[in-house]
């Protein structure tokens, strides 16, 4: 069977999100990109004329979400994040208790819709509920094109072997729920067969103790929020290897404060960004690159948070965070062809003209989901905008 191609006039390639112009992928039977051919691009895009212009993006990745609580969105409309989504308590836990389980899977499947029609072509999800939330999503997403990783959550310790086993990961709520035997357990099962640990931390209030445990313990590979995070949090971080994950709108929607951006900048750790429970907010990527965008703008002005850079928090970055660069997270030679087109051509992104340095910023600044044309999946068409 020949090979396919998905042509484009501009595209952000390789790692580096280089502008390239005259794209032409070559996708083999697997839904990997067999070759590029690319040309350098002029020193200025001429946007004054209505000739549709294509530009290719790698496929986002939702570094955070909660996709099971989508069919309860504003249940948490300015509440309190305890009162909402603390377990097992919150709004949001007896909500999914009490709701039919085809609804859930309906939500499910409407958030993916969602989040192809944003650039999204993996997410990173946070299940609860034990062996019963991870088949859950299982079931809502089978036959989809949607690359996802689950993170389980287990109930209590009679079920973190059939969750570990499930599961692509584990996805803790918070690391004072982590007793000292089931960290033995999770080391033991880390060490024979490795999976991604991710945990909350100091989204709300920052306890100095829990966190030095849980960097002593070096069990977490990716930490979700770190919002209070002081400069001597972020320097272990770095020190230990250890990830992490901003979901600033989140933050805000829950009034818990701003991530500690400058600082992160400052030390340039590589971090990515998530849209949290689809209760709260939108899987909207563009959104939250100009949502904490605007923030470092406010702290610091003399901080230099560039486009590119924002670009990369929700491809490559992302995808190193998760262990999964050798396959996704850009638009290079042998990775999967995920990845959308945006027409430049449209009436938001019009300007006499614009350099080969501005197209980042017109990228994060300007485009809202309407302007998504295609999102493709292992090369395969997974979204088409009418």
């Amino acid at each position: 069977m020949a090979n396919k191609h998905i042509f484009a006039r501009y595209g952000l390639i390789g790692d580096d999100l280089a502008l390239k112009a005259n794209i032409d992928l070559e996708i083999d039977n697997e839904g990997r990109i067999a070759s590029i051919s690319s040309e350098k691009p002029g020193n200025f895009i001429d946007l004054s004329n209505d000739e549709s212009k294509l530009l290719m993006i790698p496929g986002f990745i939702n570094s955070h979400v909660h996709i099971g609580d989508s069919f309860a969105k504003e249940a948490g409309y300015n509440k309190d994040l305890i009162d909402v989504v603390a377990p097992p308590n919150g709004i949001k836990h007896k909500l999914l208790a009490k709701t039919p389980k085809d609804l859930k899977i309906r939500g499910i499947r409407k958030a993916v819709i969602e989040m192809l029609s944003s650039g999204i072509t993996t997410f990173i999800d946070f299940r609860e509920n034990g062996v019963e939330g991870l088949n859950l999503i299982k079931e809502a997403l089978q036959g989809s094109l949607m690359n996802y990783l689950a993170l389980g959550r287990f109930k209590n310790e009679n079920d973190i072997d059939s969750v570990y086993e499930l599961a692509d990961g584990i996805g803790l709520a918070s690391y004072k729920h982590i007793s000292k035997a089931l960290k033995e357990q999770l080391k033991s099962k880390k060490s024979k067969n490795r999976k991604i640990i991710a945990c909350h931390c100091a989204e709300n209030v920052k306890n100095n103790a829990l966190i030095k445990e849980l960097f002593n313990d070096k069990l977490i590979d990716v930490i979700i929020h770190g919002t209070q995070f002081k400069k001597s949090d972020l320097e272990q971080l770095k020190k230990n290897r250890t990830s992490l994950v901003l979901c600033p709108r989140s933050n805000g929607y829950f009034g818990v404060g701003f991530p500690p951006i400058i600082e992160v900048l400052k030390q340039k750790i590589s971090i990515s960004l998530g849209t949290d429970n689809m209760m709260a907010n939108n899987p909207d990527l563009f959104e939250e690159m100009r949502y904490l965008h605007g923030i470092s703008r406010v702290l610091d002005k003399s901080v230099d948070l560039n486009a590119r850079e924002l670009l990369k928090m929700v491809t490559i970055n992302a995808a190193k965070n998760y262990g999964m660069d050798d396959d996704i997270g850009s638009i290079t030679n042998g990775k999967t062809a995920n990845l959308f087109t945006i027409d430049l051509s449209e009436p938001n992104y019009y300007s006499h003209q614009i350099d080969s340095n501005n197209i980042y910023p017109m990228i994060v600044q300007r485009t809202r989901t309407e302007n998504i044309k295609q999102t493709y999946i292992k090369g395969e068409l997974a979204f088409e905008r009418k």
